[in-house]
């Protein structure tokens, strides 16, 4: 009997680095709680993305101003697991036409890990921008070259990383949740640049509309000390819209690359583009994933949400190793997981292939 009791506690005693060690794809063993904070403004700053048309950028031109400017808006969605903490934190910022829930089982997964997500939305670049007059492709060009919008969405996450200071130190649901001396990015596309610059890539000035002087070569340092490591999903190589080669030296913490054989760029440029950058990434503790057959949209999953994303087939095939990949990424630079980098092996990562997307590479730094 005695022996019985002492097996039972030893299991519920086990720390939670093990407990998640037996299957990083699969949801975690903590419940999770959510909630949205759609009406958050940052007062220092504008929002011209009201005044203006979303049009071709070679056609766009400003609107009257019928009305002063007003702050920008950063709705954010938390998720959190339902007790303890403190956690690490984990920014996710979406793609071009994406919103809040875009990342909704990706937030979900990491959260019931142990990990308080903060999905942002970036009001200059969400669906409601993107379907605006059902112009898709005319709305997606305009956004994605927007110099306001491009240069404005790294300062989103220094504006939610700001709040969560303050929500940790006042009284309510999120006091004392967070440690914020652990903090991660995570974006797909429009994102996935939003957290190589927050990393500390250098965004170009080439095809930025308005210009900004000298109009060419690389624009300001918008990288966030306090982020530690990051995940882009479908990174950008070198071309339009938004690296040069000079961009990617900068790169000042971990980070991982998740993209695939079909994952093509924008602007004509192959999905090879994306990997091939990985070569112009500065010496660190960087990893480069790269998926046969996987699509573009295949690396958000917004399942579970009441607000759906594009359908894609092979979403279900690239998540598993997706969430595999990145708990244990950021286990590794969070939570100081030893094990989790032994883990994050393309020998380890091949049991998680699943249908169409049969094989992948690792690239190291």
């Amino acid at each position: 009997m005695r022996t019985r009791l002492t097996l039972l506690l030893t299991l519920l005693l086990l720390p939670l680095t093990a407990l998640e060690a037996s299957d990083p794809s699969a949801r975690g063993p903590l419940s999770v709680e959510s909630f949205a904070l759609p009406d958050l403004s940052d007062p220092s700053r504008g929002s011209p993305q009201s005044h203006r048309e979303a049009a071709p950028r070679l056609l766009r031109r400003p609107l009257r101003h019928d009305s002063t400017p007003t702050q920008r808006k950063v709705p954010v969605k938390v998720h959190l697991p339902a007790v303890g903490g403190p956690f690490p934190v984990v920014v996710i910022s979406h793609g071009a036409g994406g919103d809040l829930d875009t990342h909704y089982a990706q937030a979900q997964h990491l959260a019931s890990h142990g990990y308080v997500v903060l999905c942002l939305e970036h009001i200059g670049s969400n669906r409601e921008k993107m379907t605006h007059r059902l112009q898709f492709m005319e709305n997606l060009e305009a956004m994605i070259h927007d110099s306001d919008e491009v240069l404005a969405r790294p300062k989103d996450v220094r504006f939610a990383l700001a709040c969560a200071e303050e929500w940790n130190r006042a009284p309510g649901p999120l006091h004392g949740k967070m440690d914020l001396r652990r903090v991660g990015m995570m974006g797909h596309s429009f994102g996935a640049f939003t957290t190589m610059v927050v990393c500390g890539m250098r965004p170009a000035l080439d095809w930025l509309t308005p210009r900004i002087e000298p109009g060419k070569g690389l624009g300001p340092d918008l990288h966030h000390s306090g982020v530690r490591c990051g995940v882009a999903l479908s990174p950008q190589g070198v071309g339009e819209p938004f690296f040069i080669r000079e961009s990617f030296a900068s790169l000042k913490v971990p980070l991982l690359g998740i993209s695939g054989s079909l994952d093509k760029q924008q602007n004509g440029l192959s999905a090879d583009n994306r990997r091939d950058a990985f070569a112009l990434w500065p010496s660190g503790a960087h990893r480069f994933l790269w998926l046969a057959n996987a699509k573009h949209l295949d690396f958000t999953d917004s399942n579970g949400a009441s607000r759906k994303a594009q359908p894609s087939s092979s979403r279900e095939d690239v998540q598993p190793v997706v969430r595999a990949a990145t708990l244990l990424f950021f286990n590794a630079h969070l939570k100081a997981d030893s094990g989790a980098f032994g883990t994050l092996s393309a020998a380890s990562l091949q049991s998680f292939l699943r249908g169409t997307v049969n094989h992948l590479e690792l690239l190291t730094k």
